[in-house]
């Protein structure tokens, strides 16, 4: 018995090995499929790619003749003041030239306004209005609007600008603007619902709320006339002249 188990043992030797040289080749196969298919993909992908030109300085017009022709697009994404660029000429792209970007894909650009001759005006003290006739006159338009309450002063009078008054270094030709506005009393929502309509509507007037809308709708556990709904919700915070809309029953 014990010889037979030493002529046993190099036979197994053997097999583990021819085994493991087995596995080591499957292995290898496997890693070849997978590079192969990874530089497939590499190469698809890169297949679909275009290299950007250079469209600086070209005219929207032009640039969009330029990109077609490499099936690909133009977006306009912002407008600036330029003294170097010639008003409708591209300022900046993104892609930049020779990035590459994909088939049908869009390049981004900022176009100029030329260089800017007018200097910002003026319009604190002017009403909204008067404003916006002051800005398109002069090239330019009003951006964001903003409103706080100053006691003494008119109604959608300009409180302040930026850029400030006479500023010719702008970039955009927005001009943003803080208007006044009446003072306007918060009140807590109260709650209505379950409230005939006619009282409800007597504590909005006391309160100098007002109602929006009122809507009738089927409610068959509910008497006719109740409150089911309302909009604001109790305790959301509304100024003194927003509307209330009330659902009822009917």
């Amino acid at each position: 018995m014990a010889r037979k188990k030493r002529r046993s043992k190099p036979k197994f030797q053997h097999r583990m090995m021819a085994m493991g040289k087995f596995l080591l080749l499957i292995g290898s196969l496997i890693a070849v499929g997978l590079s192969s298919a990874y530089m497939g993909m590499r190469l698809a992908v890169r297949g679909t790619e275009i290299r950007v030109p250079s469209i600086v300085e070209l005219s929207v017009k032009e640039a969009t003749f330029a990109l077609d022709t490499l099936t690909l697009k133009i977006g306009v994404i912002g407008e600036r003041f330029d003294p170097k660029i010639s008003e409708g000429g591209i300022i900046s792209q993104h892609p930049r030239a020779g990035g590459q970007i994909k088939t049908s894909g869009e390049v981004q650009v900022v176009v100029s306004l030329g260089e800017k001759r007018n200097p910002v005006p003026d319009l604190r003290g002017s009403t909204l209005r008067v404003a916006r006739l002051m800005v398109s006159q002069l090239g330019y338009e009003l951006g964001n609007i903003s409103q706080i309450s100053v006691p003494g002063s008119a109604e959608q009078e300009v409180i302040h600008q930026f850029p400030p008054p006479n500023s010719r270094e702008t970039l955009s030709p927005r001009i943003d603007v803080l208007i006044s506005s009446e003072s306007l009393q918060r009140y807590v929502m109260p709650k209505v619902t379950g409230l005939g309509l006619n009282k409800a509507i007597l504590l909005f007037e006391r309160n100098g709320l007002k109602v929006g809308k009122v809507q009738y709708r089927s409610y068959p556990s509910v008497s006719r006339g109740v409150v089911v709904k309302q909009f604001p919700e109790p305790g959301h915070v509304l100024m003194e002249k927003g509307p209330i809309n009330l659902e009822v029953a009917r």
